[in-house]
């Protein structure tokens, strides 16, 4: 497989995205207080193989006189749906997440200030809180899904933290060819954006850089605009119903 090895510079901003369907760019630093909430969230009971920590919030958000306002949506079980999810404890699955602690609305802001979103539209967010644990007993898997889409318009990974961890690479692939087009270990404070209806996406599982204990904090915002919303009854039943691409599994 033909990999490109791209410069961190080449691909970052509005500009970038708008011609590719990617871009890294920087994110607001995180307070004290948010830095603090990854060291209390509830292990993912629906990935017992692996040890992560997570956290689920839901927005309904909108921009008006020059800002983007966001709106705390009802809790619902989180699902993805198989189509585009292959692993059998994830697709189709109707799962229950706690929801944040804290207010992501900065991060999501600045996220859909690069985007090229239509800002007279009105969208529907899922923000994840996830610490991904690499020690003794757990391989420090960052991506159990494997390259994958999350289907959605958009998917954003953004930093938060890295403490005593190698590896974490990020990627966006080509679905077709299968060529890494982009790959690169991100920052704290950094986040890729996606044009998630283009690429699949995937990172490299995290090992402990000394000792036997590591972690990498992230979070993962996906993106829709509020009529294919992937939110209430009506989603839950298709993702439920649906069965995997087959570009899903090539």
């Amino acid at each position: 497989m033909e990999t490109h090895f791209l410069e961190h510079t080449s691909v970052t901003g509005a500009d970038h995205f708008k011609t590719h369907g990617y871009a890294v760019v920087d994110t607001p630093p995180l307070s004290e207080q948010v830095l603090e909430s990854f060291d209390n969230m509830p292990r993912d009971g629906h990935s017992l193989k692996r040890l992560r920590e997570i956290r689920l919030s839901q927005y309904f958000g909108y921009r008006e006189e020059g800002q983007w306002i966001f709106a705390l949506l009802p809790q619902r079980k989180y699902i993805q749906s198989a189509e585009y999810i292959r692993l059998a404890e994830a697709g189709g699955v109707m799962r229950h997440r706690e929801q944040l602690e804290c207010d992501p609305s900065s991060l999501m802001s600045a996220v859909l200030e690069v985007l090229p979103v239509d800002r007279n539209e009105s969208y529907h967010l899922n923000v994840n809180q996830i610490r991904v644990i690499a020690n003794a007993e757990f391989k420090g898997v960052t991506v159990p899904e494997g390259p994958h889409r999350d289907g959605h318009e958009f998917s954003v990974i953004a930093i938060a933290g890295r403490h005593n961890v190698v590896g974490g690479e990020t990627q966006i692939i080509d679905p077709l060819s299968r060529e890494v087009l982009y790959r690169q270990i991100l920052a704290e404070n950094q986040a890729i954006l996606i044009d998630d209806e283009r690429y699949i996406h995937y990172a490299t599982d995290i090992v402990p850089d000394q000792g036997t204990l590591g972690h990498r904090d992230i979070w993962v915002i996906e993106i829709n605009r509020w009529h294919k919303r992937a939110y209430g009854p009506a989603h839950e039943r298709r993702a439920r119903e649906a069965t995997l691409s087959t570009e899903a599994i090539a």
